[in-house]
């Protein structure tokens, strides 16, 4: 049975490959970029054992890959990025519990409004590390967000974006939402 489920994927693959409209790098928000990103974010832990804490600095570091369908304004792509964070997000009465790391992978949809401006969707992976009081724990999770971007020249971008991320292992549970500007260089 799994082989004729994994057969029939990739075919099924295979045959919106071929039969997909081509991919284009022309126009604004397409091709490779990287992104740097600062803003605020707030962890939601559902624990007893823990206390909330408050909207704490958030910083991303991204890279992203992005390619026109056909010819619509339509662009969609693959991002990876890193929160380097060593954040407290909540207290436990053995101590401080911080959330030391974001790592994600995220599929990024957006529709270019103006040759400018593209609003988009994204969704995707979150691996999380929280360490500290009676917690050591790498969590996986998944995201999902909202953004805008402007093309400022055509290599450099400005947006903003709101970002969910929801962690879960066992019964420990922590939802980060994080309001982020970023500013960013497309090759």
């Amino acid at each position: 049975m799994k082989k004729t489920v994994l057969t029939a994927l990739l075919l099924g693959i295979a045959g919106a490959a071929v039969a997909a409209p081509s991919f284009s790098t022309a126009g604004n928000f397409t091709g490779g970029a990287v992104e740097v990103g600062a803003g605020v974010g707030k962890s939601d832990i559902k624990d007893a054992r823990f206390s909330k804490e408050d909207n704490k600095t958030d910083l991303s570091v991204r890279g992203n890959y992005l390619a026109q369908f056909g010819e619509s304004n339509w662009v969609g792509g693959a991002e990876v990025a890193v929160k380097p964070l060593h954040r407290v997000v909540a207290e436990t009465a053995e101590g401080s519990v911080k959330q030391k790391a974001d790592v994600s992978a995220s599929y990024v949809q957006g529709y270019r409004l103006t040759d400018d401006l593209l609003a988009y969707g994204k969704v995707g992976y979150h691996y999380g590390k929280f360490k500290g009081g009676s917690v050591d724990e790498g969590m996986n999770g998944g995201g999902y967000g909202v953004g805008a971007k402007y093309a400022v020249t055509p290599n450099v971008e400005a947006g903003l974006e709101w970002e969910q991320t929801r962690y879960k292992k066992d019964d420990l549970k922590v939802k980060n939402n994080s309001y982020m500007a970023t500013i960013g260089y497309r090759f």
